[in-house]
């Protein structure tokens, strides 16, 4: 299967761009295969990534975002791609399109020109591409972007159990997977794995809460225990994206006097704790 991207708006409107590797990164960074400066484009803006027989896009953390059919996807998450669909990234526009034929250059151009028939668009975006020419460069660019895959996939760590386990810079990042803390069978299996989890000393440990919606006074509990752990073994504790209700219940608890809550966990990364 041969995966193309057909410049959708603009003046190279109708130009088909093959991938030439499973992965294809578009951004203005000289890495990327695909290249252009316009403003609203990142560095290394994002990703697509052929797994025959599917394909994939993957938002390389932009400030901007990608679309995909006029919808910001989720950032540093793989979305699957579709035969048509259509991918915004800053000013530019692609039409993903899939086939089985080896086409020369006329032909290719002229099928992905029959590709956008009756789909108009009426944004003139006079941007400058600039595609990659030499498989060599393209082998080179397809490894840094498996390299950038990598550490994202990394950023949003290992699930265990009901957790969701990963580092960013100096901070093990804990996310509850569970949106009720109430059954205390399910709390005892929670209060295992975070512990088995948390088992260093001298960790930095945030605690994201954001899926939780109800919790239990032996949740409370269980929570004061793991404040305790974590401070027998030289740890600092944090927890964020708790809903006011919860956190309220929490602070209660004498062992919480100290322990920093955050509304948000870009702000509880970037405070010392």
């Amino acid at each position: 299967m041969k995966v193309y991207l057909i410049v959708a708006s603009g003046k190279r409107k109708g130009f088909p761009i093959l991938m030439q590797q499973n992965i294809f990164m578009l951004g203005s960074d000289d890495v990327c295969q695909l290249r252009s400066p316009l403003p609203g484009i990142a560095p290394r803006h994002c990703a697509v990534r052929i797994e025959h027989p599917k394909v994939f896009v993957r938002d390389l953390g932009s400030d901007e975002g990608t679309l995909v059919n006029g919808a910001r996807m989720p950032a540093s998450e793989e979305w699957p791609l579709h035969k048509g669909d259509r991918i915004a990234v800053g000013p530019l526009e692609f039409m993903v399109q899939f086939t089985e034929r080896v086409m020369k250059k006329n032909d290719a151009e002229e099928w992905a020109l029959k590709c956008l028939d009756g789909q108009d668009d009426e944004r003139e975006v006079l941007e400058d591409l600039e595609l990659m020419q030499h498989k060599e460069e393209f082998a080179n660019a397809a490894m840094a972007a498996q390299g950038i895959l990598d550490r994202l996939s990394a950023q949003r760590g290992i699930v265990k159990g009901r957790l969701r386990v990963s580092r960013e810079g100096p901070v093990t990042c804990v996310r509850l997977l569970d949106s009720f803390l109430v059954a205390d069978a399910e709390i005892a299996l929670l209060r295992k794995e975070l512990f088995d989890a948390l088992n260093q000393n001298g960790l930095r440990v945030l605690i994201d809460c954001k899926q939780v919606a109800r919790m239990s006074t032996a949740a409370a509990e269980m929570f004061g225990d793991l404040a305790r752990h974590l401070h027998s073994l030289k740890c600092t504790m944090a927890m964020c994206r708790l809903a006011p209700e919860l956190q309220i219940i929490l602070q209660m608890l004498p062992m919480f006097e100290n322990i920093p809550f955050f509304r948000d966990k870009g702000p509880a990364l970037a405070t010392q704790w």
